[in-house]
């Protein structure tokens, strides 16, 4: 992870960066280094820094040629994201509905510039709630269809359809890959007050050029709440690239950011402790003072030690298999129900949330019927119970050997740690 810290402090100070940041090579497990390059989808901006760094010699060919195949393969998916989203740009233009750009094709205009440093799993488009049902037929029209039941996780806050990629019949592999397109129709539920977010949103878009078109994205404040709300939302358990998304923004953009109009923005969405506590924890792993920030940020309600622990752990321990953070779950939902003010906004969430199948605004898909959504639940209950049974397995060790801990089981206690040390405590002033 040290070595992963001084590789981002180097893309992200360019040419103030000096090689002798990096941890010696002999410290250094390159195999280690290199699965976690791949977990956290770093490997792109790798490597960018070894090409642009002669002295770093220490490094292993074999590491150097896999981070620059994945750069690569990342510019040509990149490419295909890229020319989807025009295309439903142009659609959505030509039918008179507004849409906003997200997260990756966003940052990658702003911050990356280059196409194939930053990976995608998906695009994300903000819109109206009134304007749902018309995008998401204009995407049915253009070949992306609903997944099958039981594929896609349910959310309340975004509707996500897939499609082939668009290449030419010679160019058509078997193992081609797929475009996802995820149209958010409301913030996530970590962000308080929908409707002043939602204003917000629209009222300060900016015009911004993206790999030579152009569209519109949130304005950089509203930008930084929105990926520090996604990292709440996915309780802080995403890949480094995401929190790289913030230092960038912070770092690459600091001339046209206006602190006074986030400090508010932060206020206004609840969001303020959970910016403030991530930022100063990666300015000090990084290595990144902000002398020009304002004080607000330097100030710190947390026990900073269990935090930054549990923030190392948790990026630290690879794990694909998840286990069930039943208090986390719990605490979203809460969070989520305290977002909401009025009783009837509070007994719909409750029925989207316990029922999602009911109140998931897949009835503009003209190829779902209620059946399919029914079935596709009870697949998902599924996996979630196998979840569970793999949780409870663990227990033993956590309860009675907790010296022969494993690996999910100390990971999963991280993020509990964390949430309890970061979230903030729902109260009556909510």
């Amino acid at each position: 992870m040290n070595w992963l810290f001084a590789a981002i402090r180097f893309w992200l100070l360019q040419d103030r960066a000096q090689a002798s940041d990096f941890p010696n090579g002999n410290d250094s497990n390159w195999n280690i280094v290199g699965q976690m390059a791949y977990f956290h989808n770093l490997e792109p901006v790798l490597y960018w820094i070894v090409s642009n760094n002669n002295s770093m010699g220490d490094i292993p060919d074999w590491l150097k040629q896999t981070w620059e195949k994945a750069y690569f393969e990342n510019f040509l998916i990149n490419e295909e994201y890229f020319g989807a989203l025009k295309a439903f740009l142009d659609e959505s233009a030509m039918r008179g509905i507004p849409v906003i750009v997200l997260k990756g094709p966003a940052l990658i205009g702003r911050i990356y510039k280059d196409p194939g440093l930053r990976t995608m799993s998906d695009l994300d488009i903000f819109c109206s709630p009134g304007d749902l049902p018309q995008l998401v037929n204009i995407a049915l029209d253009m070949g992306y269809r609903a997944f099958d039941p039981g594929d896609e996780a349910i959310f309340s806050h975004h509707v996500a359809l897939l499609r082939p990629a668009s290449r030419g019949p010679d160019n058509m592999k078997d193992n081609d890959f797929e475009v996802i397109l995820e149209l958010h129709f409301m913030p996530y539920e970590a962000i308080r007050d929908h409707q002043g977010f939602m204003q917000s949103a629209w009222k300060g878009k900016k015009w911004i050029k993206i790999n030579g078109f152009e569209c519109h994205v949130l304005s950089l404040e509203m930008e930084l709440v929105f990926n520090v709300a996604h990292l709440v939302q996915h309780q802080f358990d995403v890949s480094l690239k995401h929190y790289l998304d913030i230092m960038g923004l912070l770092i690459f953009c600091k001339q046209g950011l206006n602190w006074d109009q986030l400090d508010s923005l932060l206020k206004n969405t609840g969001l303020e402790q959970e910016f403030m506590q991530t930022v100063l924890f990666l300015s000090r792993v990084i290595g990144l003072p902000f002398s020009s920030s304002p004080s607000w940020l330097k100030k710190s309600k947390c026990d900073q030690q269990g935090l930054d622990s549990s923030f190392h752990l948790l990026m630290a321990l690879l794990d694909q298999k998840r286990l069930m953070d039943v208090k986390g779950f719990i605490w979203n939902f809460r969070l989520g129900l305290s977002n909401r003010k009025s009783f009837k906004d509070k007994t719909a969430f409750v029925g989207k949330t316990l029922l999602a199948f009911l109140g998931r605004p897949a009835y503009h898909y003209r190829s779902c019927s209620m059946g399919d959504l029914f079935c596709g639940s009870l697949r998902r209950l599924l996996f979630y119970t196998k979840r569970i049974i793999s949780t409870l397995k663990h227990l033993p060790e956590i309860i009675f050997f907790k010296k022969r801990s494993s690996l999910p089981a100390e990971r999963a206690d991280a993020k509990k740690r964390l949430m309890i040390l970061l979230l903030r405590k729902i109260d009556t002033t909510r």
